[in-house]
């Protein structure tokens, strides 16, 4: 890691399992408060209905009228989704020398890969509903993805390599 982010520096895991556990709880927590701020500002949303609305992938617009199920739903695939880009990032490290050689530049790069694989894959082919393209929304949601979910799976992956 170069010496200008020394300060980012996370504690080295012992495990495989306790890294990916670790960098999706920091992706999916980095990301959910990023979610609720930006909702808010855009839409109105409160935390509940952020989670909510992620439930609409699987149960539609019935989910933002479905209460504490459907808010525990909204989670559970919020982190769910947090813990496979983890575990993706994880095992993808050792193979590709880039993501070892570049690692915040990889995390960054990362992070766009998962907003765009979310937004043009697997939000088009849920059932959340169609929403017209807002360009400030998209690059707001970009830019947090990029600092807020590739760069401390990046990070702290790293962190575990460097000791191998």
């Amino acid at each position: 890691m170069s010496t200008s982010f020394k300060m980012l520096d996370f504690p080295k895991q012992k495990t495989a399992l306790n890294t990916i556990l670790i960098s999706g709880l920091a992706a999916g927590v980095l990301d959910a408060f990023a979610g609720v701020i930006v909702y808010f500002i855009w839409f109105g949303f409160n935390p509940l209905q952020v989670l909510q609305y992620i439930a609409t992938g699987i149960y539609g617009a019935a989910a933002m009228t479905g209460g504490f199920p459907m808010v525990l739903a909204g989670l559970v695939l919020h982190f769910l989704i947090a813990y496979v880009v983890a575990t993706i990032y994880f095992f993808a490290y050792p193979q590709i020398s880039i993501l070892r050689k570049y690692k915040v530049a990889a995390g960054l790069v990362f992070g766009l890969g998962v907003w765009l694989v979310m937004n043009l894959l697997v939000l088009p082919n849920s059932n959340v509903p169609p929403a017209p393209f807002d360009a400030g929304l998209a690059t707001v949601g970009i830019l947090w993805h990029m600092l807020l979910v590739g760069l401390p799976i990046s990070l702290i992956t790293a962190g575990y390599y460097s000791n191998k």
